[in-house]
């Protein structure tokens, strides 16, 4: 499985790199989760949805742009073609492609994929058998109070506790891609990753998270919900929900 699910990922890649930079910015109208679909989304997507054909179909899929895709399968893929739209339209080399297989909902997650797309860097993880970085294995790392990093979503959509919590550590980052920033938390290159909206359409979609929460949870860490609660969602990419990945649950001590 996770052979198929790195094709997709290649075939992804593979579309970018060749594809026209004008097409990416077009305005195509909103996805199934009702957000802007832009060109590059497409792009994206369709790399996606034409390895799975070339496979006979095997899975359901829910993404983003499509929604639900009901191939009357036992499995559903849920895939972020890009997770980090807004980084790709402005240049910003920060963005991915987010894949992961379950038979039940997001908890379910037996496969998990994320590609950087511009460095190439891969995290993956197979439910039960750890988690991996570029296939070497990954563990978070340690809470150090003295030299921690969060990374935080900020912005004018962020809830005031996000900026409560970003107030306690002297290493801030905010990189805008869900599924990058979690795989970091899960590699040990940070302690923390922070969503927490307070606007209506705020928050993250299954389709942002479910393969990074494999990784984290792969890895050692956790996946909360606002209340400290494990984090699970449907397969609905209009459900959205407030983020809390750690890597060590000792740092809750220290932020709340």
């Amino acid at each position: 499985m996770l052979e198929i699910l790195r094709e997709m990922a290649d075939a992804v890649e593979n579309a970018l790199k060749y594809s026209d930079r004008e097409i990416w910015k077009e305005n195509l109208g909103e996805g199934a989760d009702g957000t802007a679909t832009n060109g590059v989304d497409r792009i994206a997507e369709r790399a996606v949805l034409s390895v799975l054909d070339s496979h006979g179909r095997p899975m359901n899929v829910v993404s983003e742009e499509a929604g639900f895709i009901d191939n009357g399968r036992d499995l559903t893929l849920i895939v972020d073609p890009l997770d980090g739209t807004y980084n790709a339209l402005h240049g910003i080399p920060f963005y991915s492609v987010s894949l992961a297989v379950t038979d039940g909902a997001m908890k379910d997650v037996r496969w998990a994929l994320v590609r950087n797309l511009v460095s190439g860097d891969e995290y993956t993880a197979v439910r039960g058998e750890g988690a991996f970085m570029n296939g070497e294995k990954i563990r978070v790392r340690d809470f150090d109070q003295h030299n921690p990093v969060f990374s935080v979503f900020l912005g004018k959509s962020a809830s005031e506790l996000s900026l409560r919590l970003a107030s306690k550590c002297g290493r801030i980052r905010s990189m805008g891609s869900a599924a990058l920033e979690m795989c970091m938390v899960a590699s040990g290159a940070s302690d923390m990753y922070c969503y927490f909206s307070d606007a209506p359409m705020g928050g993250l979609r299954v389709v942002d998270i479910a393969a990074a929460t494999l990784i984290l949870r792969e890895s050692g860490g956790r996946v909360l919900n606002r209340k400290l609660i494990m984090l699970d969602m449907e397969l609905d990419v209009r459900e959205r929900t407030s983020v809390l990945a750690i890597g060590d649950e000792r740092l809750l001590k220290v932020i709340y």
